[in-house]
């Protein structure tokens, strides 16, 4: 479900926090742009969330605005235009999921998002991208109406170490267990990878991982 039929409400000035958390998407808003990962196309579709520790709330934003609401799409402080209240529901049910998820945002990353539109999950080849990600593939959710929080919660479940899904002929969400400007920074990671194997492809094509090598290279850190 969304909360595209709630009215616009009234712009409420945001508390301390609040601002601190604006600032932050926008400084995330700016990482990917300032690397290419927004889409290639006008200003880029992106919008964010971050977490109000403790509560049922959550800042959510954009490269302009940014409201605090609570998980049930209620307005408590800030500016809340119609799109950002139609994503509300999406990341109100990744963070009811997930405790331990501080911050997610949605894009149209052009090469990750080409994924998407052609059903395939992503593989990452890239040695230093999936040391980073974790994990070795980027899955593929079910195609939904927009802004369906169901199938992103399905993979989320499906997929739990995954830091990231593909909505099916569309673009992606990513998320993490830190701060919203380093998920920004993992996904500038995760679509030079996926520019990466563009290029691979014309010379032979990607070849993956050696089997096994980052499941040691987890245990090691985590050891």
């Amino acid at each position: 479900m969304t909360n595209a039929n709630i009215p616009v409400a009234p712009v409420r000035e945001l508390s301390d926090f609040g601002v601190r958390a604006r600032f932050e998407i926008q400084q995330a808003h700016a990482l990917l742009r300032d690397w290419g990962t927004l889409s290639t196309r006008g200003k880029g579709a992106f919008n964010a969330a971050v977490r109000a520790p403790g509560t049922e709330r959550l800042v959510i934003g954009d490269a302009k605005q940014a409201a605090l609401v609570t998980f049930d799409g209620e307005l408590v402080e800030g500016e809340l235009n119609r799109g950002l209240q139609e994503v509300i529901g999406v990341y109100a049910a990744l963070f009811r999921e997930r405790a331990d998820l501080q911050a997610a945002l949605h894009t149209h990353s052009p090469y990750l998002t080409a994924h998407a539109i052609a059903h395939k999950p992503f593989r990452i080849n890239y040695w230093s991208v999936a040391k980073r990600a974790g994990v070795e593939e980027i899955p593929l959710a079910d195609f939904a109406p927009r802004y369906a929080p169901e199938p992103i919660i399905k993979s989320l479940r499906e997929h739990p170490d995954a830091p990231a899904t593909l909505l099916r002929n569309r673009g992606l969400f990513t998320w993490g267990k830190g701060s919203i400007g380093d998920v920004a920074r993992l996904l500038n990671s995760l679509e030079e990878a996926a520019e990466i194997n563009v290029y691979a492809a014309q010379i032979g094509g990607a070849r993956p991982l050696p089997e096994g090598a980052l499941d040691a290279f987890i245990a090691q850190r985590k050891g």
